[in-house]
């Protein structure tokens, strides 16, 4: 296998995988999202492209992590990789001073599910979002384009909110 940042000549390998893994409305926010996503990251198996991982970088204080899209074509399924593609996302939106990244899955998806909780990923209510990121929490979830049925999940680097990492400290 073979990890990689996706080109352009990608496109009709995440066109195919992204049909396969989602229904209509998914595969088409898939392949628009593929134009602004950073990292956008590729598994290949003998020189096909059979998955891929759509990250986006939130620019603020800190960065905000979130994984878009992660998806394996279903004949590749179980072998690790969209465990490998996250765990690379995860170091590169750390490496970039994300605190936190955010990942959104529907609530029936129990495999996704499965993956980002075992990444240290946790279930958080929207309004950990205003908590941690105020008044910019809308404009985060709006970037985010979070559907009523799925579930926002976070993991974070450290323990500490984005305003606690401004805040002066107390002697």
């Amino acid at each position: 296998m073979v990890l990689r940042d996706g080109r352009p000549d990608d496109r009709p390998a995440i066109e195919r995988i992204a049909r396969r893994s989602f229904d209509r409305v998914y595969a088409f926010f898939a392949l628009r999202g593929r134009r602004h996503a950073s990292p956008l990251l590729v598994a290949e198996e003998d020189g096909t492209v059979v998955a891929f991982l759509e990250g986006r970088l939130f620019d603020g204080p800190p960065p905000v992590g979130y994984v878009y899209f992660v998806a394996v074509d279903p004949d590749f399924r179980r072998h690790r990789l969209g465990r490998i593609l996250v765990e690379e996302s995860l170091r590169r939106f750390r490496d970039r001073g994300a605190t936190r990244v955010f990942a959104a899955v529907p609530a029936d998806n129990g495999a996704s599910m499965g993956l980002f909780k075992a990444l240290g990923f946790e279930e958080v209510p929207q309004g950990a979002m205003r908590q941690w990121y105020g008044r910019h929490s809308v404009l985060l979830l709006m970037r985010m384009m979070l559907a009523p049925h799925e579930v926002l999940l976070a993991h974070t680097f450290a323990d500490l909110s984005p305003a606690s990492v401004d805040a002066p400290s107390r002697p």
